[in-house]
């Protein structure tokens, strides 16, 4: 009475919970319908629990019939066979991506010249690359205005070809060709709109469709019916081992629709749509920002 995978998903395309049975015991036995029929139904059914170890799935008080009762457990005992599956799975690959990303993020901090200034301008809210940080040279309240004047259309230019070097950034180079079309137009709101999508495009990329330390968390991913990877979670992840903090950028973070500030660059808000006058210069330039520093950070993981 041991059921097989193929003779499990042959049963369960049936509709109801009792067919669901006669299907399986067919299957099993070779009996036609109605031999099965004239079986003793509960009686099997308990070889089946017992055969197939189902005994803690198994709660025919709680199911409408035995049945039921029946096919609930085969499909609690998957679901926690892939439970288990993916706990043990995501343990090796947190173990192992968390040890790449420490070395990313330790090449990422001895490129930085002034860490004290690196952490003055976090808390501000900005997350840069590198090269880009080392080039200021001022106090951290005068930043804002330095960005914006070096901030040309050439510079960003130039900044996104490195993009192009990676694959998460080529695979959507018209993507990231249009966010700047949008900020040579001033069509601001639509660029911040890009670049909040293409942050989480080139993330999972990076975290899953690249990710060569366990190729079938996909596949896991997919039979869970998870995201698993956000925006959140990766960033995290980052700004624990760069700037040594808990809590990531507010613009990056769940924010409640009733307290958003109009004007304050918040993806949760932007995305959703409640956000509505935050085309700013300063905010694309931030969110910009924090892509090029990203593109860094997968750089050094993808190499």
């Amino acid at each position: 009475m041991t059921v097989s995978k193929e003779v499990l998903e042959a049963a369960e395309k049936e509709g109801s919970s009792r067919e669901f049975f006669f299907k399986l015991v067919e299957l099993l036995t070779g009996l036609k319908r109605s031999e099965v029929k004239g079986l003793n139904h509960e009686k099997l059914i308990k070889e089946i629990v017992k055969a197939n170890r189902l005994e803690e799935f198994f709660f025919p008080s709680k199911s409408k019939n035995i049945y039921s009762a029946l096919r609930k457990a085969f499909r609690q005992k998957l679901r926690s066979e892939v439970e288990k599956e993916w706990e043990r799975k995501l343990k090796n690959w947190r173990e192992e991506f968390e040890e790449k990303l420490h070395r990313a993020a330790s090449r990422y901090l001895l490129a930085v010249e002034n860490w004290e200034l690196m952490g003055e301008l976090y808390r501000k809210e900005w997350l840069l690359p590198s090269d880009v940080l080392n080039r200021f040279k001022g106090k951290a309240e005068e930043f804002e205005d330095w960005i914006a004047q070096i901030s040309t259309e050439e510079f960003l230019e130039k900044r996104v070809e490195r993009w192009m070097e990676l694959p998460p950034f080529k695979r959507r180079e018209k993507i990231v060709r249009d966010i700047l079309k949008a900020y040579r137009l001033n069509c601001l709101e639509l660029g911040i709109y890009g670049l909040f999508s293409l942050s989480e495009g080139v993330v999972w990329d990076a975290f899953v469709r690249e990710n060569t330390l366990e190729a079938d968390i996909e596949a896991l991913i997919r039979k869970r019916n998870r995201k698993f990877v956000t925006i959140q979670y990766a960033v995290k992840l980052i700004v624990e081992r760069v700037f040594s903090e808990e809590e990531i950028p507010p613009f990056l973070d769940w924010h409640p629709f009733v307290d958003y500030r109009e004007g304050t660059l918040n993806r949760h808000a932007i995305q959703h749509g409640v956000a509505v006058n935050f085309g700013t210069k300063e905010n694309f330039l931030k969110l910009f920002y924090f892509v090029d520093f990203l593109s860094e950070i997968i750089g050094y993981l993808l190499a």
